[in-house]
């Protein structure tokens, strides 16, 4: 394995309170690190983040604070262009920092259209030998598709169950 991609939810899609609950957030946090840890035990040396609101940053995050530990690198996939200019001053502050210290950058349309979310997921997974999903158990939404999607191409996933945290 070489590749690994993540796909999970923004802030509201988590069954608590993404900001408030620091106790949760700091338990998925920790599950998250050890997939990508695990992940990395296993080869991957390339990991890919679709660059939205929740676990898509909080992955990218990881990794870069992983990259002073083992020898991994960061592509950012985004899905097109100014993707982030209606985020608050914040995120859209995390998001350039993180965009800064990318290896890559990967810009997959090069305009918004409906459905251009979904082609970045595709992109991510197709080139992905392992895919970390953090998910609420919700059969639809990006997350699920994602999921599905990987599971219908054959990838290996490891799953993070937000409920059960």
């Amino acid at each position: 394995m070489k590749i690994c991609c993540c796909t999970g939810h923004r802030p509201n899609g988590f069954p608590f309170d993404y900001f408030k609950d620091e106790e949760k957030r700091n338990a998925y946090l920790t599950a998250l690190q050890s997939k990508i840890v695990f992940a990395v035990e296993q080869g991957a040396t390339q990991f890919i983040s679709g660059m939205s609101l929740g676990v898509d940053l909080d992955f990218a995050e990881i990794i870069l604070k992983l990259k002073a530990k083992f020898p991994i690198t960061l592509e950012c996939a985004m899905p097109y262009p100014d993707y982030f200019v209606r985020w608050s001053f914040e995120d859209e502050k995390r998001n350039y920092e993180i965009l800064k210290s990318a290896d890559k950058v990967t810009l997959v349309s090069d305009r918004y259209f409906n459905g251009c979310l979904f082609k970045r997921n595709r992109y991510m997974v197709d080139k992905s030998d392992l895919v970390i999903a953090v998910f609420n158990g919700e059969k639809k939404g990006g997350t699920f598709y994602t999921l599905s999607y990987a599971e219908k191409q054959g990838k290996h996933i490891q799953i993070i169950d937000l409920r059960e945290l």
